[in-house]
């Protein structure tokens, strides 16, 4: 009887879906073969500089307990209430986010798949723990966790997605996952329609492969495509992610004959400090997310607000600040608060971000170069427009004045002002190849390339304006999954190369 020969697949890009994909290959029986374009030290891709959260279904309480039994201080309970966080709801959420542009059957594998992907992270040695800053809070001995965003990795801080990588890294050594660094993937190549390999660094080198996986990340890092797709004005943007995500991948795939799909023109960009510096490697932390914009006002250069600062909680709107931000003067703003949340925003959602502080708006209005006589009417008219009374919750929303505060409206009148300086920083890119829920690279025609694969940023048709947040790194984790698993399924009955 003639053996059937290990298939060999070859995974690019070494960031949460590679892993993924390389493990679930593995794991399926085949040799792997797992190409990273930079060093161990740039191992995670954008996932390496993420907050760690990773939006799921749920049935209830049972279920996240079933995942980890860690709690942020102050966040344990006796007792936990959590309804439940449906399929329906999570596509709902997902589409209405991108406007319904949103291929449906991607939204419905991502929703469907994404318990069971987190449970098989946590196999793999991923640890995950209540969030204290995700809207879950204590009442009456009860922890009460909204339906939605609840669990991020173990770490400190909000840039803690390198808790992620690390186990997974572990792993995929362990099993058996080959992996070799300063190994960009150059072309997909491919003989009698379908792929035999890929050639790497600078085409000198062929790695033959019975199916190749695309998990190279968007195209955030490269000027020339930022410049093409997002816009002038987004070539000289600050990278909040990682500086490999240059689109060779994408490129390479469509040169092999794959389709591209979603929107090139949008991008997951939030509000960042511009003292921070981009990250080097992976365990470095990026530039951090200003995220307690929703708690304040949000002004430009010219001390006039221009965006709504509060739609809805900041963990489904902070990744579109930074695009609201670019087409202000300068490419900036400030975020501004008062006594009545400048301590919470600093504890929670402004990392080693050094704010300027003034007694007075005048004072501010010197201090953050801005005209005093345009930010005192601008907050004078924000005022205005709240609602009476003395508290800040999710229900107070202002009246008459344009652009809105739909929730969390209160007054800027407590002395002494807070001011942090925000630009925006760009993460990743949404526009890429087009697959199927298996991860399959689809031509123009529809029909999958054979022997050709991708997920997570390299895909296009999930996000469009904006998406919910966690919904990113669970799109890495469940197609990078499902890639792998398929590439290594299908390649057993297929030819092997040479």
């Amino acid at each position: 009887m003639t053996k059937t020969p290990t298939p060999t697949i070859v995974v690019a890009g070494a960031g949460l879906t590679g892993l993924s994909a390389a493990i679930s290959a593995r794991e399926a029986g085949a040799r792997v073969v797992l190409l990273e374009k930079g060093s161990r030290e740039d191992v995670g891709g954008n996932a390496a500089f993420s907050g760690g959260l990773f939006l799921f279904c749920y049935d209830g309480p049972d279920d996240l307990t079933s995942i980890t039994q860690d709690f942020e201080p102050g966040m344990k309970a006796a007792r936990i209430e959590a309804p439940p966080y449906t399929r329906r709801a999570y596509a709902a959420e997902l589409s209405a986010m991108s406007g319904g542009r949103a291929e449906p059957h991607l939204i419905d594998a991502l929703a469907e798949r994404s318990l069971d992907t987190v449970r098989w992270l946590a196999a793999k040695g991923v640890r995950f723990t209540f969030n204290r800053t995700l809207g879950a809070e204590i009442r009456g001995g009860v922890l009460h966790i909204p339906p939605g965003q609840v669990l991020t990795c173990v770490g400190e801080g909000m840039s803690r997605g390198f808790e992620v990588i690390r186990p997974l890294l572990a792993h995929a050594e362990r099993i058996g996952v080959e992996i070799r660094w300063f190994t960009p993937l150059a072309e997909v190549l491919h003989s009698d329609g379908r792929v035999t390999g890929v050639t790497v660094g600078d085409g000198g080198q062929t790695v033959p492969a019975d199916a190749v996986v695309v998990a190279t990340g968007g195209f955030q890092a490269n000027r020339e495509l930022r410049r093409e797709h997002l816009g002038p004005e987004w070539e000289t943007v600050r990278l909040r992610g990682t500086r490999l995500a240059t689109g060779d991948g994408i490129q390479a795939a469509l040169r092999a004959g794959a389709d591209k799909a979603g929107t090139w023109s949008s991008c997951h960009s939030a509000a960042v400090d511009p003292a921070m510096p981009s990250p080097g490697s992976s365990a470095a932390s990026p530039p951090f997310p200003l995220h307690g914009f929703w708690l304040g006002v949000l002004v430009n250069r010219d001390g006039e607000r221009f965006v709504d600062e509060g739609p809805g909680p900041w963990v489904k709107n902070y990744s579109k600040m930074g695009k609201a931000i670019m087409p202000q003067p300068g490419c900036e703003a400030f975020e501004i608060f008062d006594q009545r949340t400048a301590a919470r925003v600093a504890d929670e959602f402004a990392g080693a971000a050094v704010p300027v502080v003034a007694d007075t708006v005048p004072e501010l209005a010197e201090r953050i170069g801005v005209p005093a006589d345009r930010l005192a009417h601008t907050l004078q008219t924000f005022n205005n427009a709240c609602p009476p009374g003395d508290g800040i919750s999710e229900d107070r929303g202002t009246a008459g004045i344009t652009p809105p505060k739909s929730r969390w409206a209160a007054p800027l009148d407590r002395p002494p002002y807070v001011a942090y300086h925000a630009v925006a920083g760009l993460t990743f890119t949404f526009g890429g190849i087009r697959i199927d829920p298996d991860g399959r690279a689809l031509g123009a025609d529809g029909a999958p390339v054979p022997g050709l694969y991708a997920a997570g940023e390299a895909i296009g048709g999930l996000f469009y304006g904006d998406y919910p947040g966690g919904a990113a790194l669970m799109r890495a984790a469940v197609f990078g999954r499902a890639a792998g698993h398929t590439a290594a399924a299908e390649a057993e009955s297929a030819p092997h190369p040479a």
